[in-house]
């Protein structure tokens, strides 16, 4: 997915920061590598579902106004050293993905191990650290761009349409956390849709380059 979203998340993680990551969580850095891989299309999923409905890319919106403008991007080392910092970015991260999984967490956490091959332990630790980077890389590529709420809309949409063209389930994975994949939303969040996706996320070409972005050379 050359250009798209998630390549570039993919790639704030490397390096110093899948280091770091390993280490808050325990986990080697490979097994904390496919968990970000992942986690990622489901947490950008789930942004572009909600900026589906006027009211969620407005909140959206807001949310990139009112301190996701990319900003962490530049603080990535001291915000995973530990300590209050740590906290603090986890804390952001629970409210962000309460926004925006609602009662589809546990399942996307559930997907997210499944997919990754590691425990949901390690996961529920890990998508709260995970979720401001998100949010912040996509800020700052609105505030960049100088996107309004309607173009910022537009890239989600461009991103889901890139991830349907692509092997592996990453635009089923986009469809069912919009509410507009088979199965519908409900069994979805009943753990129906994500957990039943046909082929291996992270063993498809679209997986494996955004693995080979975190992971790199290890």
């Amino acid at each position: 997915m050359s250009g798209s979203l998630i390549n570039g998340l993919a790639s704030q993680f490397s390096g110093d920061t899948i280091n770091q990551l390993s280490g808050l969580l325990g986990a080697s850095e490979q097994d904390t590598g496919k968990a970000v891989a992942a986690a990622l299309p489901m947490l950008l999923g789930s942004i572009a579902g909600n900026a589906d409905k006027p009211e969620g890319v407005n909140a959206l919106a807001g949310a990139i106004s009112s301190g996701h403008d990319g900003s962490i991007l530049d603080m990535l080392g001291p915000l995973l050293s530990g300590g209050y910092a740590t906290r603090a970015l986890g804390s952001d991260g629970s409210r962000i993905l309460g926004h925006l999984l609602g009662d589809q967490q546990n399942t996307v956490e559930s997907s997210v191990a499944q997919f990754a091959g590691v425990e949901s332990s390690l996961v529920q630790k890990l998508l709260p650290m995970i979720a401001p980077i998100v949010m912040g890389y996509i800020g700052k590529q609105v505030l960049g761009g100088g996107l309004d709420v309607g173009g910022l809309g537009s890239l989600l949409g461009q991103e889901r349409e890139q991830a349907k063209a692509q092997e592996g389930g990453l635009g089923a994975i986009f469809d069912i956390l919009s509410g507009n994949g088979k199965p519908d939303a409900p069994a979805a969040q009943s753990g129906g849709g994500l957990m039943d996706i046909a082929g291996d996320l992270l063993g498809s070409g679209a997986g494996k380059a955004i693995l080979g972005q975190i992971l790199g050379g290890r």
